[in-house]
């Protein structure tokens, strides 16, 4: 039996399914979008310069100077670098507003 790689729902039980996706999933699924380099702007950079990159149980992880966990994803699936810094910049801003409110 094979399960959804979002959600983990089962996938269709009669025909084949190569996008590793339930209907439910593809039809949900939005359009990746392509981050411009105009529109990445200086706080990302800065985060870059202060965040370290390294290789932890086969996952590549974005770590804050901090010490938070910024980003990860698998080592062996190629992911785009303006979604990582997406990602990265997102969950940073989360944090520290929740460091403000304590």
């Amino acid at each position: 039996m094979d399960f959804c790689k979002d959600c983990g729902g089962v996938l269709n039980l009669f025909g084949k399914n190569s996008s590793g996706l339930c209907s439910s999933c593809i039809q949900h699924a939005k359009p990746t979008e392509s981050v411009q380099p105009s529109t990445i702007s200086a706080n990302t950079t800065d985060l870059l310069l202060d965040s370290t990159i390294s290789y932890e149980n086969e996952k590549i992880v974005v770590r804050s100077k901090e010490g938070w966990n910024l980003w990860s994803g698998p080592a062996n699936k190629t992911t785009p670098m303006a979604n990582i810094l997406k990602s990265a910049r997102l969950i940073y801003k989360i944090r520290q507003k929740r460091k403000k409110k304590q």
